[in-house]
């Protein structure tokens, strides 16, 4: 497994038997177990964990430093993260709440397809209550809190992208299984691994990447494909998580994202089931052997 890819990879795993929660096939490997809050919402960090936020919180914003898009710079002023340690949820969520509605939601380290849709179309985004460990600061391959905050709390704040969020939750807690197989490949091109075209040049708005210095530095070498975005594409395009992404989308300004969710959607859904995947970019993932 690659040791420069992303942070986090979001909750899908794009695999031959289709799309399967990331926090449900990671089930019998994970190292973490996530906190609970106590009786007043309160999550009690240890000082390690909060120096391990620290640190995270002020490599990346060096990193992402004429990079992200400004509508991230924007929100990251608006939920004003603490640097010397990790935020309380509820810090988050008055910000969240006054600007768009939306919250976020502690869940254990493993959820289901079911719960994470359920709480996306309920605009509570899942936030697993735990941070990684020194020995996995550099790579991990599941969703900590660094990652989930850091990466995707700040777009919360901006409408158009939160709209998206919020429908894309409806559609998958709608859909049926083989449908929501699609449905990730998109949540997959924008949220986590999003692009955009501005007049300042190419910036980042995917938590994925925002998170992730190797990626953040990776998306401007001339390596990855970069491509328009175009949502029946997006849809028919596989991925892996355990390498950088050979292929990105961009869009050109974060409102295509609401346009986006305007769409009909699941019709798009059943043209690319119709049309099949395009050739992955990228060699088969090797198997264990047994």
């Amino acid at each position: 497994m690659a040791t420069s890819n992303s942070q986090a990879f979001g909750c899908y795993f794009d695999t031959d038997l289709g799309f399967i929660p990331k926090k449900v096939f990671m089930a019998k490997a994970s190292n973490y177990t996530s906190k609970t809050p106590d009786e007043n919402g309160v999550i009690h960090w240890s000082d390690e964990e909060n120096k391990i936020w620290s640190e995270l919180v002020a490599r990346q914003l060096a990193c992402i430093e004429g990079k992200a898009c400004d509508e991230y710079m924007e929100g990251l002023k608006k939920i004003n993260l603490p640097h010397d340690r990790i935020p309380q949820l509820s810090e988050l969520n008055e910000v969240l709440l006054a600007t768009t509605g939306w919250q976020v939601a502690p869940v254990p380290a493993l959820i289901d397809f079911d719960e994470f849709f359920r709480l996306l179309a309920n605009k509570q985004f899942p936030v697993a209550t735990f941070i990684r460990s020194r020995k996995e600061f550099d790579y991990l391959q599941e969703p900590d809190i660094f990652h989930e905050i850091f990466g995707h709390c700040a777009m919360l704040t901006n409408p158009d992208f939160a709209e998206f969020t919020h429908k894309y939750g409806q559609l998958g807690y709608a859909a049926e299984k083989k449908d929501r197989v699609y449905l990730a490949r998109m949540y997959w091109f924008t949220v986590e691994f999003g692009l955009m075209q501005t007049e300042k040049g190419l910036r980042i708005y995917g938590g994925g990447i925002l998170s992730s210095p190797g990626e953040t530095q990776y998306v401007y070498s001339d390596t990855p494909e970069i491509n328009p975005m175009n949502v029946l594409d997006v849809l028919r395009t596989p991925y892996r998580i355990d390498i950088m992404q050979p292929l990105y989308y961009t869009i050109n300004s974060i409102h295509d994202l609401f346009e986006i969710s305007q769409m009909d959607i699941m019709t798009l859904v059943e043209q690319a089931k119709s049309l099949g995947l395009h050739d992955p970019k990228f060699p088969p993932k090797e198997k264990l052997a047994s």
